[in-house]
């Protein structure tokens, strides 16, 4: 009997904390800080931590969320610094970022405007991202409004 009691309570409770992990209370950087950020360069793989990008030089930049009309500020580390030093110029590069779910947005280095960055971004408004994933990609095509891309997972850099 007590078996049988136990098999039902775990039958019942799973579901419920699966659901409230994927949708109720999303993951934290803090529960998992083994989150690696992976960048893909001439068949080299850089594998980054949150942490790793702390350490790092920071950009930052402030977008106006359309939904809400309300000023956030982003901060991150410039793609170019995840990048080894023979592949710093993103001019003549394709850049893949697979994000989300199975999502893939491919840039040309020469459409991306040289005044501003890729930016990784791992905090809001000063605030840690939580997520499954906790970084965002953000990218400014020419002649494009700026676009985000949350959850990145890869990014990978093909010469041209």
């Amino acid at each position: 009997m007590l078996r049988l009691s136990l098999a039902l309570l775990w039958l019942f409770f799973t579901p419920v904390v699966t659901m409230a992990q994927r949708y109720g209370r999303p993951y934290s950087l803090a529960e998992n800080p083994q989150v690696l950020l992976e960048v893909k360069v001439q068949q080299q793989h850089h594998y980054f931590r949150a942490a790793d990008l702390r350490k790092m030089s920071r950009s930052s930049v402030t977008l106006i969320d359309p939904a809400t009309h309300v000023s956030h500020l982003y901060e991150g580390v410039a793609l170019d610094q995840l990048l080894p030093a023979t592949a710093r110029s993103l001019q003549n590069e394709r850049i893949d970022v697979a994000f989300g779910s199975h999502q893939t947005v491919t840039f040309a280095g020469t459409d991306l405007d040289p005044q501003s960055q890729l930016l990784v971004v791992d905090t809001v408004d000063g605030k840690p991202l939580i997520g499954h994933i906790p970084y965002y990609l953000i990218a400014r095509p020419r002649g494009k409004p700026q676009q985000t891309m949350a959850d990145v997972q890869c990014i990978t850099i093909h010469s041209t």
